[in-house]
């Protein structure tokens, strides 16, 4: 029989592993489901930094900070958990990059408005909103594709 303080580092070690890759995909028709969600989650959270920087004129600066900062946090959280579904095969390789270019590319977007609007406020959010626009059309666009 095995110590039990012998055991413990392996148990660890073997959860860690798993851990790794936390949700699994059982085929390609799976896994492009799985990334159609995300994008549809990425989708929700751009279109509320997309209606704080439209109507910046109707709303305090804190209550936009906290909106931005939840739609970042929103959108890092999506990347991290997509991130932790294992691709079944080659072919998913092609979805997973896809759809990580797209919900990294609204993260990044998302967090420039926020570092921003704490400053100065947004440069300019005209095309903000078109940026923003256009990234939520393309996340939808992959969402409706991978249904």
């Amino acid at each position: 029989m095995i110590p039990p303080a012998r055991l413990a580092p392996l148990a660890l070690l073997t959860a860690l592993l798993l851990s790794a890759c936390v949700s699994p995909a059982w085929d390609d028709h799976d896994y492009a489901l799985k990334a159609g969600k995300t994008a549809e989650s990425a989708v929700s959270a751009v279109r509320f930094a997309r209606s704080v920087v439209a109507h910046r004129d109707r709303m305090t600066g804190p209550y936009a900070e906290v909106v931005l900062t939840e739609a970042v946090r929103d959108l890092s959280s999506v990347n991290d958990q997509f991130g932790g579904v294992q691709p079944p095969s080659d072919s998913s390789d092609r979805v997973r990059d896809e759809v990580l270019r797209l919900t990294e590319r609204a993260e990044s977007e998302v967090a420039d408005l926020l570092i921003q609007w704490r400053r100065d406020g947004v440069k300019d959010p005209e095309a903000a909103v078109r940026e923003l626009d256009g990234l939520a059309s393309e996340l939808s666009d992959f969402a409706e594709k991978h249904k």
